[in-house]
């Protein structure tokens, strides 16, 4: 649990902030910095060499700044102030119902929401980019060492992707692609802070594990009490993300980064970024619309992918059988639809062969049997190359979801009524 505490404490997620103090005249070439909290004093500021942290970051990934990056120390209680509101969900989305089909899976406890429990854990990072006011914060109670530094490198290297490439809009971010935005946006810079932190002197190297390794202690409680789901949907795609960018020259990455805001340079499945050898072919397949009155579909859920799928059954499936599970992906469509409390889950996955389906549908069947939510419906339908997953928290729906999905092949699990 503690090396996943820290990473999930040098991974920050980038979003939005609200307005900030103007930035004093003062500035150095590539970065400016600021405080708007008195108690944050000038020492950190003058230990926080900037500059000397700017350079690195440039020069490692191999851009130039083309503005200045303001740098803003704030004090704990203001820094987790501002995290919780990078966190919150956009305002066309309500976190209880987006969070509903995982608390059906049984990935969340009731009440919780992906969106509350990830700002738990972010505000135990010691800085985060802030893309809106194009600017990096950084906590006044981490204080400063290498560790520290090197979280900021990372953050340089974001405010580097945004002057260069942009950044996506949050709504076009549909399912995988979210996976696989935040894998190479995160990896990327990831990258660059591990290269920092392999130029560190012998005496620095100290420090920063010790640096370390104290973030991590100050954020276990909160870690600890997070659920897994969570704690794997913050941290794996960065590591998915550094995987993918093992050895692929910068020209390359920049080529992926061509157009971030309308997404059409990344790769569009999580499944070309964890398998190299994968078979890109996508068969067209239909996941038809789930028609149970007065049901709402929600938004940006409309496929699951490798990467979310992995998260998902690995909570109760060992690790060779979610692998067999995964391999051989070949598209997928996800339809959650929410009324009130209630949720219905239908997921349709598509192999490469169909015994790729069946290998899905085995570990799919697991989950619903340990998971499932208390008198909820769950049902795995196979037919050739495809599976189909139904579940439901009302399970007076079942009959409505047999006639809708009658097509969908033979059922070979079904809870008892």
């Amino acid at each position: 649990m503690r090396l996943l505490a820290v990473a999930l404490v040098v991974a920050v997620l980038a979003a939005a902030c609200t307005d900030s103090p103007d930035v004093p005249a003062e500035t150095t070439a590539l970065t400016s910095p600021f405080t708007s909290s008195p108690q944050a004093t000038e020492r950190l500021l003058a230990e926080l060499d900037l500059e000397a942290l700017a350079r690195p970051a440039s020069r490692l990934r191999e851009l130039e700044f083309l503005e200045l990056v303001p740098v803003q120390i704030l004090e704990d209680a203001d820094y987790r102030e501002r995290v919780n509101e990078l966190a919150a969900a956009p305002l066309e989305i309500t976190p209880h119902l987006q969070s509903s089909w995982l608390r059906l899976l049984g990935m969340l406890p009731e009440g919780v929401n992906t969106y509350a429990a990830s700002s738990r854990v972010l505000q135990t990072t010691v800085a985060f980019y802030d893309h809106e006011q194009r600017r990096i914060l950084v906590r006044a109670g981490a204080g400063v060492d290498p560790y520290v530094e090197s979280v900021v490198v990372h953050e340089l290297v974001h405010a580097l992707q945004h002057q260069h490439f942009g950044v996506a809009d949050a709504l076009l971010l549909d399912g995988d692609l979210r996976y696989v935005y935040t894998a190479l946006v995160e990896g990327d810079a990831e990258r660059v802070s591990r290269r920092f932190i392999g130029e560190l002197s012998q005496s620095d190297e100290g420090a920063y594990e010790a640096g370390r390794i104290g973030a991590s202690e100050d954020a276990i409680a909160i870690v600890d009490s997070t659920p897994w789901y969570v704690l794997e949907i913050l941290a794996q795609p960065i590591g998915d993300g550094v995987r993918f960018l093992q050895g692929v020259n910068y020209e390359r990455v920049n080529e992926l980064f061509a157009d971030l805001e309308g997404l059409s340079s990344i790769p569009q499945s999580s499944e070309e970024m964890l398998f190299r050898d994968a078979d890109l072919a996508r068969p067209e397949i239909t996941l038809g619309p789930v028609t149970v009155l007065p049901y709402q579909r929600l938004p940006i859920e409309g496929t699951l992918g490798v990467g979310r799928l992995r998260i998902l059954l690995r909570q109760v499936v060992d690790f060779e059988e979610v692998d067999r599970a995964i391999t051989g992906w070949a598209n997928d469509r996800l339809d959650i639809r929410v009324s009130g409390d209630d949720v219905i889950f239908a997921y349709l996955f598509a192999g490469d062969e169909p015994g790729d389906a069946l290998d899905l549908a085995n570990a799919f069947q697991k989950l619903l049997e340990t998971n499932l939510a208390p008198d909820a419906y769950g049902s795995v339908r196979l037919n050739a190359d495809t599976a189909l997953v139904l579940a439901a928290s009302d399970a007076t729906v079942r009959d409505r979801l047999d006639e809708l999905f009658d097509g969908y092949g033979e059922e070979v699990f079904a809870t008892t009524p």
